[in-house]
Formats: C-alpha cells, sequence, structure tokens
C-alpha cells in the first residue's frame, strides 16, 4: 500500500484545535485504519498538542498534514514562527508546560526541524496493523444453491446371494 496524505490549513486559532482533531480521527478512520480506543485516544492527545502549541507559541497560518502507511501515522504541524519547540520545567501545580513531554511519551517518534521563515514539528504514532481475514471455503451464491440441490445417496451394502 502506497502512503496516503492529507493536509489542513488553519488560521491558527484556539478554536480550530477541537474541530481539526476531531477531523483527524475521522479522516484516517476514512482511510480504513482500524482505530482501538488508545489509540483514538493517543491520535487526539498528540494532534491536540502540536496544533495548540503552534497557535500559542507560533505564528499563523498553521497547517497540519497527514501520512499514514501502514502501521504508522505521522501527524506534522507548520507554522510561521522560527523558534525552537521546548520542554518546559513544570511544577505540579502548573497548568500548562508538559504538552511536549506527553508527545514523546505517546509517540514512536517526534521531533522538529526549521522550514523557511518557520518550522515543522511533527511525530510519528504506532498503529495497529490490519491482518488480512482469509474466507473460508463456503459455497454461496449459484454454488450454494446448486450445494443445497444435490442429493448425497450412500453406496448400498452390496447383497449376499445363497444358493
Amino acid at each position: 500500500m502506497s502512503m496516503l496524505v492529507h493536509w489542513f490549513v488553519l488560521t491558527g486559532t484556539e478554536k480550530e484545535v477541537p474541530q481539526v482533531r476531531r477531523e483527524i480521527v475521522d479522516k484516517v478512520r476514512a482511510w480504513g485504519v482500524p482505530l482501538d480506543e488508545g489509540t483514538t485516544d493517543a491520535i487526539r492527545l498528540v494532534a491536540s498538542e502540536l496544533i495548540a502549541n503552534a497557535v500559542v507559541h507560533g505564528k499563523g497560518p498553521i497547517t497540519v498534514g497527514l501520512r499514514y502507511r501502514p502501521g504508522r501515522l505521522a501527524i506534522d504541524v507548520l507554522d510561521g514562527d522560527p523558534s525552537v519547540p521546548r520542554t518546559g520545567r513544570v511544577r505540579a501545580d502548573d497548568e500548562s508546560g508538559r504538552g511536549l513531554a506527553l508527545v514523546g511519551l505517546l509517540a514512536a517518534c517526534c521531533a522538529w526541524k526549521p522550514v523557511g521563515s518557520g518550522k515543522r514539528v511533527w511525530a510519528e504514532i504506532e498503529l495497529p496493523m490490519v491482518v488480512p481475514v482469509t474466507r473460508a471455503a463456503v459455497p454461496c451464491g449459484l454454488s450454494a444453491k446448486w450445494a443445497e440441490q444435490q442429493v448425497v445417496t450412500k453406496p448400498k451394502a452390496p447383497a449376499l446371494a445363497v444358493a
């Protein structure tokens, strides 16, 4: 299977984050990827954190890309601010500053690089592999009708002739 790709372009407002998070999961499902609850939650959280960081710390517009290949989903976020993404030192009572650390825990890999006058931040999430299901050799359609009409006769026991 080749790679599947989809792009979203955002203006860079906080109200867009929940909607795009839902659209990302919907798009992955539309590609036929089976998602369990844990994987769905990981995709939502990683997407939310990457997009929210671009909205809060970057400059709009923001481009979000999805790249799917069997077993992996990459979420790319591009914004117009070249600042290095940083994981902060947080105290127990801080309400923010843990996003990139969470992304690092949930993603198989994550990184960033400068792009033009901004940056690209991405994370790859491992996905369940689809195991092909083989069909049993069961008659169907006309073959099933034909099989129903067949009369199976048992061979007769040999008769003994007594003279």
